[in-house]
């Protein structure tokens, strides 16, 4: 037994009370009254020896009672195991282990599972116990069972995910466990190596009060090295007609020493490209880049490998590069105002992701073919086409094209047509001075959302000298204002298109626009949201799910289709629509996915790369008691593993509640004391 505050055995010294007390009532005199000689009562010896008796025993009895509530202000415990249960009562027991990838760093996952085998062997007979194993979710097999050969079995069957941790969902699940618990005793176990990253998600979950949450550590104290793929981008160029792309890769080193002549691996399906060597600073980044190759007419799937270090799932980049998309633009113009479209053809005359096809013409000689031709039809400084050619581009809108309207001095708008704009046109304003500039922009819009984040370009740097005044109707939105509240930039949706306005000239006539660093990411932004335009995903993340409509237009896939075949990493058949509804597919796996049709004949498979979420890259440790503070609202303290498991003294003291029992004890005594006293002093006084 042991005791978690022994100083109060220092009050033992207080026993010497009721001896001091006995002694007094010892000797205190009786005075017995009579009249003569032949009144005096003979106290036989047999009866003083049973006093004395009696008074010994109120001795024991006060010196008993003393001790016990000492004893009871020491709080004592039990350390073993054995003898906790049969003192604190049956427990619910849920035991939650961390298989995020992160654990597969070094003997991490071992360790472990170890811990949890550790945990249940030591579990009473009583015991209710539950396993949850949990990364970005939790899950849990059989709850609040007393069977320990399937606890251990599936501790035994448990792998490692290949997603990042998350404390919030596993603590959910524990949550409401013991909230559905009769057991007197809670307790949650939780081993892991505690990731700051995976923090934050537990910060609205509160355990019931009383639970015991132990955390057992299996991460090492000292800094843990780690090199990770941390992603890769492609660059795209034109040789002898066909399209060529250069991988560069992003490394990135987490560990306090210089890592060099690392070995990375450029892979195409599987098939090494290229291997080049790299240096890589301590806790900095690095690139590298491989040589180009061509692409295929279909997505290929490309993997950029690091040497294998102790955390191997980061150490591999999967994505896809396929033929970038062509974007086809239909500029009209004025006739003789070549340089009206300057700067607007060499802003889509770069990129290659999507690329743009642009075909200018002017606006008395434009056709209806080039119309039906277009994914975005600008008309650049002149008013709606009249005629066949107008009337085209108004249906064009309808059907879900994309119109932008840059107005100028030349525009002259029919009246009949006005449908496709916000409201009537004025004429041309200036703006005195140095010119106004933009003042309100609604970055929530795609078109601007790119300029929204820090550094990203300053929308109010360039200067607007003229521009359109615009009476805008209560259909159109504004997306953008001058700073004397005239709206810069509309837009309308006619029909299932979007037509965009935009009220100064798209070249430098009218301001300085078309000068700055942020006119070329404008303009993009602005045609490929006309032309609703998705950049293809190269990767997606493990544990997302996989939307197949999305290749139902480019792959031809029928997602309600029972012929639907899907193939994991490793080669494995997975069901599709495994997630409750058809056409979706749970990515579990790192690695590459392939889904075809069995009925499509020869047709190309969707082929989808999935990564690990790099976050978990990041093994910075997080202090295993503040993650228990924040599960109960009070603190707790990290345990490294050990083979057996001890609580802490506090928790052991809590759950056994011994102080009670000595408490009632020494209450008894008392009583007992009370009682044989009062008797004592009756017989005394009167001993017949």
């Amino acid at each position: 037994m042991s005791f978690l505050t022994p100083l109060f055995f220092a009050a033992l010294a207080a026993l010497g009370v009721p001896v001091l007390i006995h002694m007094i009532q010892r000797q205190r005199t009786e005075v017995i009254e009579f009249p003569s000689l032949m009144f005096v009562r003979k106290i036989p010896f047999h009866s003083l020896r049973r006093q004395r008796i009696r008074h010994w025993l109120l001795l024991l009895l006060r010196c008993a009672a003393l001790a016990l509530l000492i004893a009871a202000f020491a709080r004592p415990f039990f350390r073993s195991a054995a003898l906790a249960a049969v003192t604190g009562g049956s427990r619910e027991v849920v035991i939650l282990v961390d298989r995020s990838y992160s654990m597969g760093y070094a003997d991490r996952w071992d360790r472990a599972r170890d811990a949890a085998r550790g945990v249940v062997r030591e579990l009473a007979a009583d015991d209710q116990a539950t396993l949850i194993f949990f990364d970005s979710g939790a899950e849990s097999g059989s709850r609040s069972t007393t069977d320990r050969a399937s606890l251990m079995g599936a501790i035994d069957a448990a792998e490692l995910s290949a997603e990042a941790t998350r404390f919030g969902p596993a603590l959910q699940l524990a949550q409401g466990i013991f909230e559905d618990s009769d057991q007197p005793l809670l307790e949650a176990v939780l081993i892991s190596d505690f990731q700051r990253v995976g923090v934050d998600s537990a910060a609205s979950i509160l355990l019931p009060s009383g639970t015991v949450v132990t955390p057992i550590s299996v991460a090492d104290d000292d800094p843990t090295p780690n090199v990770s793929v941390a992603g890769a981008s492609v660059q795209r160029d034109l040789f002898s007609g066909r399209e060529r792309a250069a991988v560069t890769a992003r490394l990135a080193n987490r560990g306090n020493e210089t890592v060099e002549n690392l070995r990375v691996s450029l892979e195409l399906n599987g098939r090494e490209l290229e291997s080049l060597p790299v240096t890589i600073e301590a806790n900095s980044p690095a690139t590298i880049t491989f040589a180009p190759f061509t692409l295929d007419d279909a997505a290929m799937p490309i993997s950029v490998r690091a040497e294998a270090d102790a955390l191997p799932h980061d150490d591999v980049f999967y994505f896809t590069v396929a033929p970038g998309d062509i974007l086809s633009v239909l500029v009209i113009g004025s006739p003789g105002a070549a340089d009206a479209d300057l700067y607007l053809r060499r802003a889509l005359a770069i990129g290659t992701s999507p690329s743009f096809e642009v075909t200018v013409r002017p606006v008395n000689q434009v056709t209806t073919d080039d119309v039906v031709a277009a994914d975005v039809v600008v008309l650049n400084d002149v008013g709606l086409p009249a005629g066949q050619v107008g009337a085209a581009i108004t249906r064009f809108v309808q059907a879900g094209g994309g119109l932008w309207v840059a107005l100028g001095e030349r525009v002259r708008w029919p009246g009949d047509a006005l449908e496709l704009l916000p409201g009537p046109v004025d004429a041309p304003a200036d703006r005195d001075g140095r010119g106004g500039s933009l003042g309100f922009v609604d970055y929530s819009h795609p078109v601007f959302e790119v300029f929204s984040a820090p550094r990203s370009g300053d929308l109010t740097a360039p200067r607007f000298f003229r521009y359109r005044p615009l009476v805008v109707g209560p259909e159109a939105a504004v997306l953008a204002r001058f700073d004397n509240g005239e709206a810069a930039m509309t837009e309308q949706i006619v029909g299932d298109g979007r037509v965009l306005v935009w009220t100064s000239t798209v070249d430098s006539f009218w301001n300085d626009f078309a000068l700055k660093p942020i006119y070329l990411p404008f303009v993009h932004k602005v045609v490929e949201y006309l032309a609703a335009y998705e950049a293809p995903t190269p990767y997606l993340t493990a544990g997302q799910v996989l939307d197949l409509s999305e290749y139902s237009g480019a792959a031809g896939l029928d997602v309600a289709s029972p012929n639907l075949v899907a193939r994991d990493p490793s080669e494995d058949r997975v069901e599709v629509g495994n997630v409750g509804r058809p056409g979706f597919l749970e990515l579990t796996d790192q690695g590459f996915y392939e889904v075809r049709d069995t009925d499509a004949g020869d047709a190309e498979p969707v082929v989808v790369a999935v990564n690990v979420d790099l976050n978990e890259s990041n093994l910075e440790r997080v202090d295993p008691e503040e993650l228990v503070a924040m599960a109960t609202g009070r603190a707790g303290g990290d345990r490294s593993v050990a083979t057996e498991r001890e609580l802490r003294p506090e928790d052991l003291e809590r759950r056994q509640t011994l102080w009670w029992w000595l408490l009632v004890g020494a209450v008894g005594f008392l009583a007992t004391e009370t009682v044989i006293s009062n008797r004592l002093s009756r017989t005394e006084l009167d001993p017949d």
